[in-house]
């Protein structure tokens, strides 16, 4: 992480949307439960300085496109709002134990259900503001990965900016670690069976 999650928000400030952007998110960003993904790790960040990335990121391009930027900024601000936290983290075990996720089979693991646990999840503590579009495009982002394509632009434009904001905030380092292919350490080698 370059910058922390406080010097993020000071970083956009200096965007001259930034104001309309923040009258969307505001309420979500000085939330609580918000503020718990702080403590989340999210590759090389935290979940909330990746989603406060991907909600900006989102936003600018709805702005330039002409599609929804509202849906946008808060779609993208809560496509990882995931109840429970993937990977360990001292202090957010001390904190908030309850947040700490148990070890899952394959096809429960975190690219396959993590965008579908962040629909549900939104809808738990921000009623309010539940919309059909911001639903789709949190339950969606992962696309190709969860089959099942966004229905609407808004949802495109998050899934896009997700993959965006990843490439560019990655330390390429630890790609093998993501992607099953390191474990402690050692590249693990990947063998066939072949039947002579």
């Amino acid at each position: 992480m370059l910058i922390n999650d406080e010097e993020l928000i000071l970083f956009l400030k200096d965007n001259k949307l930034f104001n309309e952007w923040y009258s969307y998110v505001k309420d979500i960003l000085k939330s609580e439960e918000f503020e718990k993904r702080k403590l989340y790790i999210h590759h090389d960040d935290s979940v909330f300085h990746h989603c406060v990335l991907v909600s900006f990121e989102s936003f600018m391009i709805a702005r330039k496109i002409h599609v929804n930027a509202k849906i946008c900024a808060i779609a993208g601000l809560l496509h990882d709002f995931y109840p429970k936290a993937w990977q360990y983290n001292e202090e957010l075990f001390k904190k908030y134990p309850e947040c700490l996720r148990t070890k899952k089979s394959v096809f429960r693991m975190h690219g396959f259900v993590h965008a579908k646990e962040a629909s549900e999840n939104y809808q738990i503590y921000y009623p309010d503001i539940i919309d059909k579009r911001i639903t789709n495009a949190i339950k969606n982002h992962m696309f190709p990965l969860t089959i099942v394509p966004p229905l609407y632009i808004e949802g495109w434009i998050v899934s896009i900016a997700d993959k965006l904001i990843t490439i560019k905030t990655i330390n390429i380092k630890t790609v093998p670690k993501l992607i099953g292919l390191k474990e402690q350490g050692k590249v693990l080698q990947k063998t066939k069976k072949y039947k002579v």
